[in-house]
């Protein structure tokens, strides 16, 4: 053969194994070379939710996607997805419903497995859809088939949505395992004295509020029976939702986060926080002022400091809000990270009647930029208060009569917002009910603030009442809320106690301001909650005086006070130190700022 055309043939041949080599190192096969690990979940993480393109993902720094794939199960479209994230070292969380008919295409199964509600008829979800009894064994199954078809579509986290229990279902599923356990838990004798109850065998919830002339499950005149009920669905739901977490886990054989939208994190989803490694939940947010969730992001930390907490506007909210109101999303951006949480992005999102709503990354860059380029300002950081609002689960889940935990909840809720509202520095702390969640409190966690807070309709066992009166002995104020304190009663009853709260300041109930410090430094994050709906923008605020306590080991002198913010140029300003104050008025606030002595 020529040499030449040996010479040639080497020549092709090299260029077609360099082409071949970079061919198949764009497109290797994701599954023997992506490396599942847990080590990229981050409370400070940006996330989106939805499919959006690789460009979208950068331009506002998300790590990846949550609440996204492989809703109707595995598909080649998602499964594509999810390998051209993995290969431009994105993470990917899927979307695992666990009650919407929907979802599955077999009429029989969801004939047989669906929820009814007290009349007999289909328990409704969302307009014409209908839930399914996470009680029937076959429906048990499925999901679990389901959760393998996840678990083979390469995920990093699976996201159970509407994780929480169907509370008015009466199938026949549900009557029976509610009578099992009330058998398991009550003797024959007990079941005659405390329900009524002759023959549990024959017993049907359902037919016995009716017969009672109940319209729903909060018409039983029994409200121990009632109660019972309630803790019955609780830990049915539980004890499934823990069963199919390991089942997954087991089968999967590698690393995989689970996280779930624990819907407005109340006491009825909090029980399923112990099990989850970050909690994605939506928020049924008004229109600001009034949607505010400080206290919720607060309330998510004191549960559990090391798992994320990621707010999301609800359906109800994706559905009405304008296109021109794309400034709340930043608003709600710079509410979740001051806060110490995180918040998810959204894009083509489900909204309630089916449409899909977008959010311009672009307009969302300069916040999302600002937050990722100043991780410093959110990490290891804690929270300077005097105040502390004791949050009881016992008290909101399964207090006395029904109504009563949720007229606790509501109360907490409206405490932690007053207490916003009127520049009042406070933490929440958090006391377990010991059944579903393991957290308790000491008499060092209260003796850290001077006065503790308890809400009105709270029912305190005997461990926690000994622990308050401990504390009130060793000097600490405690202010029980009652139904004839509203808010301006609250404020002056906590000012009243002559202590010095921290914080002094001429700011508006709708400029927010959280307090940090870190290593040294103070960080204060402004919050400015003013929104006008009509022209859809901010009010700025003007000429708002800070008087600050300097909290103990805290040295400010030679320090510098930078103004940061995500809306203008950084700026410098002067200060004055009194004795153990600090004193300083910043110019203007748009939306978001943080003041920073450096």
């Amino acid at each position: 053969m020529n040499k030449k055309i040996i010479i040639s043939v080497i020549i092709i041949f090299t260029i077609i194994g360099s082409l071949l080599f970079v061919y198949l190192k764009d497109h290797k096969n994701v599954t023997e070379t992506y490396v599942f690990s847990n080590d990229w979940l981050d409370k400070h993480n940006i996330y989106v939710y939805g499919t959006p393109s690789l460009d979208s993902l950068k331009i506002v720094n998300a790590i990846g996607v949550t609440f996204s794939v492989y809703y109707s199960g595995l598909n080649d479209y998602d499964k594509n997805y999810v390998d051209e994230l993995h290969r431009n070292g994105f993470k990917v969380s899927s979307n695992f419903p666990t009650i919407q008919a929907n979802i599955v295409d077999n009429q029989s199964l969801r004939e047989t497995a669906k929820c009814i509600d007290i009349n007999g008829n289909p328990l409704g979800f969302f307009g014409d859809q209908y839930a399914i009894c996470s009680d029937n064994y076959l429906w048990q199954e499925f999901l679990k088939n389901r959760i393998k078809e996840h678990i083979d579509g390469k995920i990093d986290a699976i996201h159970i949505d509407e994780i929480g229990t169907n509370d008015e279902c009466f199938c026949d599923d549900s009557i029976a395992a509610f009578n099992s356990y009330l058998s398991s838990h009550y003797s024959a004798a007990q079941l005659h004295d405390f329900f009524g109850i002759d023959d549990i065998n024959s017993f049907n919830y359902r037919l016995y509020l009716l017969e009672k002339g109940a319209k729903s499950i909060w018409d039983d005149p029994n409200q121990k029976l009632l109660s019972e009920y309630f803790k019955f669905l609780y830990l049915s739901r539980v004890s499934f939702i823990h069963e199919l977490i390991q089942y997954a886990r087991d089968y999967a054989g590698r690393d995989i986060l689970f996280s779930g939208n624990t819907y407005g994190l109340r006491p009825d989803q909090q029980i399923y926080i112990p099990y989850l490694d970050f909690v994605v939940f939506e928020m049924p947010t008004g229109s600001l002022p009034d949607g505010k969730h400080f206290t919720i992001y607060l309330l998510g930390e004191a549960l559990s400091s090391s798992k994320p907490i990621i707010g999301f506007p609800d359906i109800f909210v994706l559905a009405n809000i304008s296109s021109d109101d794309w400034w709340l999303w930043r608003h709600w951006l710079a509410e979740a990270y001051a806060c110490g949480g995180s918040f998810l992005i959204p894009y083509n999102s489900y909204t309630l009647g089916g449409g899909a709503y977008n959010v311009p990354f672009d307009k969302l860059s300069a916040y999302t930029d600002f937050i990722f380029s100043h991780k410093n300002y959110y990490e290891n950081v804690s929270r300077v208060s005097k105040v502390a609002l004791l949050y009881d689960l016992h008290s909101t889940l399964t207090n006395q009569a029904k109504w009563r935990a949720w007229a606790a909840w509501d109360n907490f809720i409206k405490t932690g917002q007053e207490l916003q509202e009127a520049h009042i520095l406070f933490d929440i702390i958090y006391k377990g009910d010991n059944e579903f969640v393991n957290k308790s409190i000491t008499l060092n966690d209260l003796e850290k603030y001077s006065i503790v807070i308890i809400p009105n309709y709270y029912d305190l066992d005997v461990t926690t009442e000994s622990l308050l009166k401990q504390y009130s002995q060793k000097g600490g104020y405690i202010v029980t809320v009652n139904d004839t304190l509203d808010n301006s009663d609250l404020i002056a009853k906590i000012k009243n106690t002559g202590l010095d709260l921290g914080l002094e300041t001429n700011a508006p109930s709708n400029l927010s301001i959280i307090v940090y410090k870190k290593d040294g430094p103070l960080l204060l994050h402004f919050i400015n909650y003013d929104y006008n709906n009509q022209t859809h923008d901010f009010i700025p605020k003007n000429q708002t005086d800070v008087t600050l306590t300097i909290p103990d080991n805290i040295i400010l002198t030679g320090k510098n006070l930078r103004l940061l913010t995500p809306d203008t140029n950084e700026k410098t300003i002067n200060y004055t130190l009194q004795e153990n104050k600090i004193k300083f008025t910043i110019p203007d606030i748009y939306e978001y700022l943080i003041a920073s002595f450096e």
